[in-house]
């Protein structure tokens, strides 16, 4: 019997891993606090409940569940935050799953973009110019950028709890200290970079795993089409990049893991800078699988299940050609929005949830997502047509602003 996955987070990126894993006939135990993630939903899935996707809760689940099953599933994170719990409770974990995490200091480096940040600049590497903001005091250091900037926190942990935005843009010094003012009061410290110019498409992610002996046991460099929303948003749709952006990018990334002596799933995003002429690092993503992994898959690598057969010991089953026309869209709804206009005419999009052979994770999201939807349209219109929306339900009024 081949050993079975446990997938941290049943979203559409644990989907997306459950589906790649199924692909080597694998068995995937999704571990979410919500039974409505798509993710549960997957035929290729084994649904499990946890309190919480951090501390001790997601510990307990997982200690249980490693119990249940009597043999050591590979672990696969695809939730931010459990990162840092797995990654804090490595020592316990470490007998009972298979997973690989750098150090865990340099897990708190790459995880907060301060610090990346003032390691980058340290080794040299291509990154936009960006001011640390720590107090109000400190607001100043953002004259010396270029406008507009980007503002984001440097700990997501208050984003994660609906508390604090995920950044902000400025267009001027009087936009920024507004806003710098009030997600210090949310958010804490603040990372202010120059906002690199040009369109989403010239945003590149380079997505890998990296095995034991510093081996690069799998790595796929796309190219976004489309963000939602436009300019800051998460990816709509993707696709394999032109190989001679692989070659520069896959040659930055490989450098980067190489100083740092990175173990394990992770990504790095890059730019392409027109003024500078040269690619720069946007963010670096660690411990965990991304948005984008199944598009990976779709285009010819499958990173999860080639990490899953290096930790096994098994023969890879990767080949090295790449599907350059299939695009991979988050989301139906992404189509409706945006358009088609940027896909290329041979190309053949799949959807992130919808699957002819595992429609279950499209049926039970998309009603939900409609919903959603609806609601921000109702609390936008509310906003604009009465003004003041403090007599709406919580959940409307919060859409509102």
């Amino acid at each position: 019997m081949l050993t079975c996955a446990t997938v941290i987070g049943g979203k559409l990126n644990g989907l997306g891993v459950c589906r790649s894993l199924a692909r080597g006939g694998v068995v995937s135990y999704v571990v979410d606090r919500s039974r409505w993630q798509a993710g549960m939903w997957s035929r290729h899935a084994r649904p499990v409940l946890t309190r919480d996707l951090e501390g001790a809760p997601l510990i307990d689940c997982l200690l249980q569940l490693q119990a249940t099953l009597k043999q050591r599933p590979f672990l696969v994170i695809t939730d931010e935050m459990a990162v840092l719990t797995v990654s804090e409770h490595r020592e316990i974990l470490a007998s009972k799953f298979l997973f690989r995490l750098p150090p865990h200091d340099t897990v708190l480096m790459l995880y907060d973009k301060g610090r990346f940040h003032e390691f980058a600049i340290a080794a040299g590497l291509p990154v936009p110019n960006a001011a640390i903001v720590g107090r109000t005091s400190e607001l100043g250091k953002i004259r010396a950028l270029r406008f507009p900037v980007i503002m984001k926190p440097i700990d997501k942990r208050n984003f994660h709890a609906g508390v604090a935005p995920r950044l902000a843009i400025a267009h001027n010094i009087g936009q920024a200290i507004e806003a710098g003012e009030e997600l210090l009061q949310t958010s804490g410290k603040l990372i202010v970079q120059e906002r690199v110019d040009g369109p989403d498409d010239s945003i590149y992610f380079c997505l890998f795993y990296r095995g034991r002996g510093a081996t690069t046991v799998a790595m796929f460099t796309g190219r976004k089409l489309a963000s939602i929303p436009p300019g800051t948003g998460s990816t709509a749709f993707c696709t394999a990049a032109a190989p001679e952006a692989c070659h520069v990018l896959e040659t930055l990334t490989r450098d980067l893991l190489k100083r740092i002596d990175y173990s394990g799933f992770g990504s790095v995003e890059y730019k392409w800078d027109p003024r500078e002429r040269r690619f720069v690092i946007i963010e670096p993503t660690v411990g965990r699988t991304d948005w984008q992994e199944e598009g990976a898959t779709l285009s010819g690598v499958n990173i999860p299940l080639e990490a899953y057969r290096h930790e096994l010991g098994l023969s890879p089953e990767r080949t090295d050609s790449r599907v350059q026309r299939n695009v991979w869209r988050g989301s139906f709804f992404n189509r409706l929005m945006l358009g088609s206009d940027f896909i290329p005419p041979d190309a053949s999009v799949y959807d992130g949830y919808w699957r002819f052979d595992d429609p279950l994770p499209a049926i039970v999201h998309y009603p939900l997502d409609a919903c959603c939807l609806a609601g921000s349209r109702l609390a936008c219109w509310a906003r604009s047509s009465i003004g003041d929306t403090q007599h709406l339900p919580r959940w409307l009024r919060h859409k509102a602003h």
